[in-house]
């Protein structure tokens, strides 16, 4: 006799959900203002409930001069000629390979193809010959 163990998990988890749902029902109606609960917007103040209340035009003049006047600070703090402690004061250059690298792996690459050549291994895709000659 075999046992289907995923079978027999599913209709744990089914038996579960089916407890966790009745336990919030019965947490609901014992409080209903946890109905609506963190995940709906606050409502707003005129009443419709569409969410965040929308600024005034002084507020966000208001919120406007001062993130000017924060990010100006932050642009002179940043233009001081101290670097910041921990950090370079350029940005690490990408090093690459050398050119006598490049050369090497090339001489080592045709090497290999060569040899593959010579074996008759040499390929191509769909499985035919790409040997020269």
């Amino acid at each position: 006799m075999t046992i289907d163990m995923k079978s027999l998990a599913r209709e744990g988890a089914k038996a579960r959900l089916w407890q966790l749902e009745t336990e919030k029902n019965e947490l609901l109606r014992a409080f209903p203002d946890l109905r609506d609960g963190d995940r709906t917007p606050a409502a707003s103040q005129d009443g419709t409930g569409r969410g965040r209340r929308q600024m005034t035009a002084a507020e966000r003049r208001s919120v406007s001069v001062r993130m000017k006047k924060y990010w100006a600070e932050r642009r002179q703090k940043n233009d001081s000629p101290k670097p910041a402690p921990g950090r370079p004061k350029t940005p690490a250059k990408r090093k690459g390979i050398s050119a006598a690298g490049r050369a090497a792996i090339a001489a080592a690459q045709k090497k290999r193809w060569a040899k593959l050549r010579r074996e008759g291994k040499a390929k191509g895709k769909g499985g035919q010959d790409i040997r020269r000659g």
